[in-house]
């Protein structure tokens, strides 16, 4: 034990702050690497799978510090090194220089294995078939940090209160980093970034500290292999940073750069649309920019000589396209020519989504959620709009637009008024009626909050939203809304219970209000393939029930186009949603007539409208390998515990009840610390809106309040951390008790003031949950590293640093808790989550208790117990 065993490394600051230093770059750098590589993998596979990559990774974190544990006890195992058996395994006792050196090995290692990775991404297929190659790829870079991590805890377990704090502010600042970094150098670059962070750091401190050796110890100079093993890595690191700079690649010669660029840039794999423009000569690649929860990437179609004409003869929409802005290479939004005159917008009319217009005199003032390219806005503006409220969630959509949509560009047109906001926190702070509300395939995944953290959907498709919605219509205002035909049978129970909790109507009243035109492919509206298998549908919600002559316009406009209509009112209901607006049929009824897979109606609790089964096949997935590498983790540390011979012996009952406290303590605390991390984070999304914010505020807020917990739990109870315990958890229990009564009333009531007022709250409403959350890790690491003192006076001789296996076990169950708070958000809820999350730290408190009461028992004995083998 590196801690006791050596009076100079626990009282030399000089190391202190080199962990301390280390331990911030790798953190930061971490979690850098982790919410990066959520994009990365979003581009070459899909939304799920990079959730999914993240979790599975994170294990080489877990796996990294089990190692060094086992390390350490073959280093102490007596009979293990007789046998030099295992001695390639064992991990001696060590000098502080010695620590530094085996950190600063792993550091490079680290730094070594990124470039590595993101070659190995370029070269693989990027197919799903190669899934778990990715993921082992991913766990790499990983394993390197979990092991610098660990042996950074395990160096000084005393000091694990400011270690811990220096572990969390690092993570808390890749938060506020991320996003600038995403966007100025784009996630290959902000990969790379992390091995200079990671290996530099440490680089620096070991030359610092040898540097202070040398000083205090004139006699002892660096080996001429240490220097020279320096100065190669300093120089490689110069050379990977010379190479990535894009002053560096202009200066090459075209041919080189084409190459180093193909080679260390992501592609989108071939179930991506992009994928299929890229390698079509047909089209051009303009632009590719990079965000904190974004790729946009903006093509242009150079020839249409096979694309067929709309009705009499005008040219189809994709013939007039400037550009297609293509969101994570699958979600298209298109930038359609336009010089500004209103006049030109006139082919607009043939179209089915211009049908609602139709259907009312004059739309004065239309909301757009989703301005995207600009397609909806020009619908309203041909429409005859006065004035255009648009709302864009993602401010590099907005660029592309005035970037490449020529001098007539919707974003710069007087009469339209842009807001970057996510739509429904907009239209919740609003106080505005509006004439139409027009949402048009908005999709909550090509704007994830953060893949890593939980399987985040958006607030736009949830009864309360749709409620929203229609109390912001203006006494004759039209709610139009435009989804996928797979994707109704799902929708179409949102909109009647909303709109028949709004009017206090019955279902069968309120389906006056309701009409339902699917294109089939009828009014020159999506493809023109009759064959087609996908394609979108038209959903018109009115303030007031439609009148017989506003059914009559939509029968014959379908009839015209070719388009088939499921719902016209009250006047005909087609199958299976008479079911649901019959009052003499229940809700199962209708969910087994349209063999709905997930009956859940989603609401600002469960808001998981994508989720076609109440659990996705994927999450399942996930869970399964979750568990099972954890239970062949436990295999292989049982195994060892054998090969070691530190099982415990029946003569100390009292011994093993207090490890296993321990133990149990570091998986609640791992499980309850992710499932309420990634409740808050969902639950503060609808404040804070958009998600460049809700990452930035909310996962700085819960890191740094945390860290800091860690640092004040270390200064105000010292050597008396199960009392830090006992103190924290109820208050904590408390806390979120009055999160589960009262944060929805708060956040109802502040969702209008200003962003800095809002962010501000969140971070007054998060630091105390976040401050007491904090106070756990390095409790259970000072109860673990603690000699226990017998009555006899004598001390505890076969006392163990254990800090590195509780940590590990600590990782492991942070991941487990990731999918749990996910999966269960969908059965339960996240309400559901608090009081679960509440249940894990009430586990923990009694899991310190156990040890407590044990570790005394034990320490009362009249003789210490003979000292093992």
């Amino acid at each position: 034990m590196l801690d006791s065993g050596s009076t100079s490394l626990r009282t030399n600051r000089n190391m202190l702050a080199f962990l301390m230093a280390v331990l911030f770059f790798a953190s930061l750098s971490t979690v850098l690497f982790e919410l990066a590589l959520t994009r990365v993998f979003s581009i070459i596979l899909w939304y799920d799978y990079a959730f999914m990559a993240i979790s599975v990774a994170f294990f080489g974190l877990g796996i990294g510090s089990l190692l060094v544990h086992m390390q350490k006890d073959y280093g102490n195992s007596t009979r293990l090194r007789r046998s030099g058996m295992w001695r390639w395994l064992s991990m001696p006792q060590m000098t502080p220089a010695a620590l530094a050196k085996k950190i600063t090995e792993h550091s490079i290692a680290y730094a070594i294995s990124v470039p590595l990775f993101i070659l190995a991404v370029a070269l693989i297929p990027p197919d799903t078939s190669y899934i778990y190659v990715f993921y082992l790829l991913s766990s790499v870079p990983f394993f390197f940090a979990g092991f610098i991590m660990a042996l950074v805890f395990y160096a000084m377990p005393r000091q694990i209160s400011k270690l811990y704090f220096a572990d969390l502010v690092g993570a808390s600042s890749a938060a506020l980093m991320l996003d600038p970094l995403m966007l100025g150098l784009g996630a290959e670059s902000v990969l790379l970034l992390t091995s200079l962070l990671v290996a530099g750091s440490a680089i620096v401190g070991m030359l610092l500290l040898l540097r202070n050796k040398r000083k205090a110890e004139p006699s002892e100079v660096m080996t001429k292999r240490s220097k020279i093993s320096a100065a190669a890595v300093l120089a490689g690191l110069a050379v990977l940073l010379l190479v990535s700079s894009p002053a560096a690649m202009a200066a090459m010669q075209p041919q080189v750069a084409k190459g180093i660029d193909y080679f260390a840039k992501v592609h989108p794999g071939p179930n991506k649309g992009l994928y299929w423009q890229l390698i079509d000569p047909n089209f051009e690649h303009l632009s590719a920019r990079w965000n904190s929860f974004s790729r946009v990437d903006v093509t242009k179609q150079n020839s249409f000589d096979n694309v067929d004409v709309g009705a009499g003869g005008t040219p189809v929409r994709s013939q007039r396209e400037l550009a297609n802005i293509i969101i994570d290479a699958d979600a298209g939004t298109p930038i359609y020519r336009w010089s500004g005159d209103r006049a030109e917008l006139a082919w607009m009319r043939d179209y089915m989504d211009y049908v609602p217009y139709d259907l009312t005199a004059k739309a004065d003032h239309v909301l757009v959620i989703g301005g995207g390219g600009g397609e909806d806005i020009m619908m309203a503006l041909a429409g005859g709009a006065d004035k255009v409220t648009a709302v864009e969630i993602n401010p590099m959509i907005v660029s592309a637009v005035k970037r490449f949509g020529g001098p007539g560009n919707v974003y710069d047109n007087p009469d339209v008024d842009l807001f970057i906001d996510d739509g429904r926190r907009f239209i919740s702070s609003s106080s505005d009626k509006y004439d139409m509300i027009t949402i048009k395939l908005v999709d909550s995944w090509a704007a994830q909050l953060a893949g890593g953290y939980a399987l985040s959907e958006n607030y736009l498709y949830t009864v309360e939203a749709f409620q929203q919605y229609y109390r912001h219509l203006s006494d004759d205002g039209m709610l139009v809304m435009i989804r996928w035909n797979f994707e109704l049978p799902r929708l179409m129970p949102i909109v009647a219970e909303s709109v028949a909790r709004e009017t206090g109507q019955s279902m069968e009243d309120a389906s006056r209000q309701i009409m339902v035109v699917e294109d089939r492919p009828g009014l020159y509206f999506g493809r023109t393939q009759d064959s087609q298998m996908y394609y979108p549908v038209l959903v018109m919600v009115k303030a007031v029930p439609f009148i017989d002559e506003q059914v009559d316009l939509v029968r014959q406009k379908a009839e015209a186009g070719r388009a088939d209509v499921m719902m016209l009112a009250d006047s005909m209901i087609n199958p299976p949603y008479d079911k649901l607006f019959s009052s003499a049929s229940a809700y199962d009824d209708y969910v087994a007539a349209a063999a709905l897979a997930n009956p859940k109606i989603p609401t600002d609790d469960s808001p998981f409208y994508f989720a076609k089964e109440p659990v996705p096949q994927q999450m399942v997935i996930l869970l399964e390998t979750v568990l099972a590498i954890s239970a062949a983790l436990s295999v292989i540390l049982v195994y060892h515990a054998r090969r070691t011979g530190t099982r415990f012996r029946q003569s100390e009952p009292g011994m093993a009840a207090r490890t296993a406290g321990f133990v149990l303590f570091a998986i609640f605390i791992g499980l309850g610390f992710m499932i309420l991390e990634i409740t808050f984070i969902q639950k503060f999304l609808l404040l804070l809106g958009t998600p460049i914010m809700a990452l930035t505020v909310i996962l700085f807020s819960i890191l740094l309040s945390s860290g800091i917990g860690a640092y004040v739990s270390g200064r105000v109870f010292g050597d008396r951390p199960h009392r830090a315990v006992f103190l924290s958890v109820p208050i904590l229990a408390g806390i979120i008790l009055s999160y589960l009564f009262f944060l929805q009333g708060i956040i109802d009531s502040s969702i209008t003031m200003e962003l800095p007022s809002r962010a501000a709250l969140t971070f007054a409403l998060l630091f105390p949950s976040g401050l007491l959350m904090g106070f756990q890790f390095p409790s259970l690491i000072r109860m673990a590293s603690m000699p226990l003192r017998f009555n006899n006076g004598t001390g505890d001789k076969n006392n163990n640093n254990n800090t590195t296996l509780l940590w590990g076990i600590n990782v492991v169950a942070s991941i487990l808790g990731t999918v749990l708070a996910a999966m269960l958000a969908m059965i339960i809820g996240f309400n559901g989550n608090l009081l679960v999350g509440l249940a894990m730290y009430a586990g923990a408190g009694a899991s310190a208790l156990l040890s407590f009461v044990a570790g005394k028992r034990y320490a009362n004995q009249t003789l210490p117990l003979t000292e093992r083998e």
